[in-house]
């Protein structure tokens, strides 16, 4: 069978409305048209689903048919081939050589670098009685110092400041190309391409500075330093600095922006459920009644992580997981096209109703028992799946969870009246208008 077309503008196809608004697009058409359907754009059709039974077989089942799509070859401009945008045998080999980075007991010696970056980074706040702030922001400045101190060590920390602003204005250029492909034409006239250039130039000198510098140091508690000591098991290869500046720059942009978002998010839906905030708040109370968290109690805030993964199924920061095929395929009788770049769209999956009761509801206690009538673990892909599911998953679990916590625990969060929140879906789910939070010391 195959999956019904959704008619566009001549030439254009749906380009305009996809610019305009992606999830809107997308949750009209999925409405009008079922779980998957294919959309054209100017020289290429796109097929897009929200039905976990495709995703899964696009990403696990059948994932050797699927190779990354063109919206990641163009993240290569700035990403080069880092585990995100690399396939093939090269990105087989390059997994292998980060894997024992990322194994979870490894993970778990930078808690206390989360813990300690964390309270510092709040601590001031607790010298005025109440103050507003754009908590997304604030959140994105934490994870931003967390990743850079967790991946280079502090030693080079102060070589990556200042670069964050950088990271939405390359974010902005290449979602730009990737949803038009005109403008990736016109940015060649108008100055954008240029700009873009030059800031990669920037990122590169800072980059293979701090490589040149870390292979020097007797540091060895860092991530970069892992990546650095790694040897191919068959080879005894190391990565080359072309190999670590791709890793790192992946690693920083995947590994702040996603958590930052997500901490913010999760704030958001906790600030708005009152039920829900009280819970979060008995919970800190029970496991930390020091106000201590460590290792050994992190594990027991059940409810807390609940919220978590209830705010990543409502708010997947990364919302959108796009493929290739090969060639052609066939699911449950519906059939994909050979060579046609296909979209999940995991924020429209979190909420399908065929999957989901109460699919726009915030429930976390859905996901304190897996026989909850509303859980559903098969339709859960936060952090993508299969072989290629994020590699630094328990990393960003491990570090928004240490956040809100000690958020939670040391101060009282209300939501500011009268905002509007919005999204702005670039390469990840952010807040358009950032989300306004008061902040008073916890009673």
């Amino acid at each position: 069978m195959q999956p019904p077309i959704v008619k566009g503008l001549p030439i254009l196809g749906s380009a305009i409305d996809l610019s305009k608004d992606i999830l809107k697009f997308l949750g009209k058409e999925y409405e009008n048209q079922g779980d998957s359907f294919i959309f054209n754009l100017p020289g290429r059709r796109i097929f897009t689903t929200r039905s976990a039974e495709v995703a899964q077989h696009i990403l696990q089942k059948n994932n050797k048919n699927y190779r990354k799509d063109y919206g990641a070859n163009k993240l290569k401009m700035a990403l080069g081939n880092g585990l995100l945008t690399n396939e093939g045998e090269s990105w087989f080999k390059q997994r292998r050589l980060a894997q024992p980075a990322f194994y979870k007991k490894r993970l778990e010696s930078f808690f206390d670098t989360m813990q300690q970056f964390t309270l510092s980074h709040i601590e001031p706040w607790k010298n005025k009685s109440t103050q507003t702030i754009y908590i997304d922001a604030e959140m994105m400045q934490l994870t931003s110092k967390i990743v850079v101190e967790t991946l280079l060590g502090s030693d080079i920390t102060k070589n990556l400041t200042g670069i964050q602003s950088y990271i939405y204005d390359i974010q902005s250029y290449l979602v730009k190309i990737i949803r038009n492909p005109v403008y990736e034409w016109y940015s060649a006239y108008n100055g954008d391409k240029k700009q873009f250039e030059n800031i990669i130039q920037k990122f590169d000198t800072i980059l293979y500075d701090v490589i040149q510098k870390k292979k020097k140091s007797d540091s060895n508690n860092d991530l970069l330093s892992m990546l650095i000591e790694a040897r191919d098991v068959d080879t005894g290869e190391a990565m080359s600095d072309v190999q670590l500046r791709d890793e790192l720059l992946t690693i920083y942009v995947a590994g702040h922006e996603t958590s930052g978002y997500a901490i913010a998010w999760s704030i958001y839906n906790i600030c708005k459920h009152p039920e829900s905030y009280q819970k979060v708040k008995d919970e800190l109370k029970l496991v930390m009644p020091d106000g201590v968290l460590t290792m050994e109690n992190f594990g027991q805030l059940k409810y807390l992580r609940a919220v978590i993964d209830e705010s990543l199924r409502l708010y997947p920061t990364a919302y959108i997981v796009g493929r290739e095929s090969k060639e052609k395929d066939e699911i449950d009788g519906l059939e994909i096209p050979k060579d046609i770049m296909t979209l999940i769209s995991v924020y429209h999956l979190h909420r399908n109703p065929k999957y989901w009761k109460q699919p726009n509801n915030f429930v976390p206690e859905r996901f304190l028992d897996k026989a909850h009538p509303l859980a559903n673990s098969d339709a859960y892909f936060p952090f993508g799946a299969g072989p290629r599911m994020c590699i630094g998953f328990y990393f960003a679990l491990m570090e928004i969870t240490v956040v809100l916590a000690n958020l939670f625990y040391h101060f009282d969060l209300k939501l500011v009246e009268n905002q509007t929140i919005e999204f702005e879906p670039l390469v990840t789910l952010k807040p358009k208008n950032g989300i306004q939070v008061e902040i008073t010391n916890a009673k």
